[in-house]
């Protein structure tokens, strides 16, 4: 019995020997991913824009499920990607056409602040289609402050000439998410 106490004690100091440092932390890990996880959201209302009016934020709630809330506490490294935000005009005269700037950001849901920017896009005046603004990414967001929670939020801005009448649309968005917890440290 009394050689255990000592073997378990080697065995931590070479756990946390530099070299083996790596090789131990490979094995305490647990990944999660969900290759897609869409919103459909239909007949979103929209003001009517006034005449001094060329911008528009809308905020929208992207949920995440349950993949954070079953990952075990310890370091936490994540990857959000938006691949698709897709916003198509369902209701009214709007013609989109006239924007000139969009932009998709993320942050908390309920707080005020972005936390970052995951889709832009700027092209001079009639380079968006009259129904539909589509939005495509494909670079990774490192979100770990987020990843525990079930939902997020989307904050949908643009600029340029916005339809002079109330409108409505569908919004599709479509994003992955990884995450991995290291949780070696938790054990010694």
């Amino acid at each position: 019995m009394r050689a255990l106490p000592r073997v378990l004690l080697l065995t931590v100091l070479v756990l946390l020997a530099p070299g083996c440092r790596k090789i131990a932390d490979t094995f305490f890990v647990v990944n999660a991913e969900t290759e897609e996880i869409c919103e459909n959201v239909r007949n979103i209302e929209f003001p009517a824009a006034g005449p001094d009016t060329t911008a528009l934020v809308r905020t929208f709630e992207f949920p995440l499920g349950q993949i954070g809330a079953d990952l075990p506490e310890g370091r936490l490294e994540t990857e959000f990607r938006l691949k698709l935000f897709e916003l198509n005009v369902s209701g009214g005269d709007a013609d989109l056409s006239g924007l000139e700037y969009a932009k998709v950001s993320l942050k908390r849901p309920g707080a005020q602040e972005v936390i970052r920017t995951l889709l832009e896009f700027q092209q001079p005046s009639q380079a968006f289609s009259p129904t539909r603004l589509t939005l495509r990414g494909v670079e990774a967001a490192s979100v770990a402050e987020l990843a525990r929670e079930d939902r997020l939020e989307l904050v949908f801005e643009v600029r340029g000439t916005l339809p002079a009448q109330a409108w409505t649309a569908d919004l599709l968005a479509c994003a992955g998410l990884r995450a991995e917890v290291h949780y070696f440290e938790l054990i010694f």
